[in-house]
């Protein structure tokens, strides 16, 4: 599938999922992730409205030179989206989705202790017995 984001747009998503996730050690840093990447087929595979709208912020993001900010400053500027109607949803959905992204991560998730694997291994073992029981 060809990414929705351009490369500067994925610069300045990277540094969303940076500011909203503030991944620390033992998490790996955004670029050890597949968070941009996911991010991208979200929104590829959002709804049209959906898509434009959180282009137009990630637009808006690029404008300020999100990515050069520290976190901190990009913080502030994502709290600004909440301060009008308008932007406020939006905003929102942007986070969610940044958090979504680095968080889903396999990696991210075995740092944090959830192995996707092993409980998929468990439920078709649970099923296994339940049905020849």
């Amino acid at each position: 599938m060809k990414s929705v984001l351009r490369r500067p747009e994925a610069v300045t998503v990277a540094a969303l999922v940076d500011a909203v996730a503030a991944p620390e050690p033992p998490l790996p840093p955004v670029a050890a992730t597949d968070a941009v990447a996911s991010f991208a087929i979200w929104l590829a595979h959002a709804p049209r409205v959906n898509r434009a709208g959180l282009r137009a912020l990630v637009a808006g993001l690029r404008l300020v030179r999100f990515a050069s900010l520290d976190r901190a400053a990009r913080l502030a500027v994502l709290a600004g989206f909440g301060r009008l109607a308008l932007t406020r949803p939006l905003g929102e959905a942007l986070r969610a989705t940044a958090a979504v992204s680095y968080y889903g991560d396999r990696g991210v998730l075995l740092a944090l202790g959830y192995d996707p694997a092993a409980r998929v291994r468990e439920a078709r073992e649970r099923r296994a017995r339940e049905v020849s029981a």
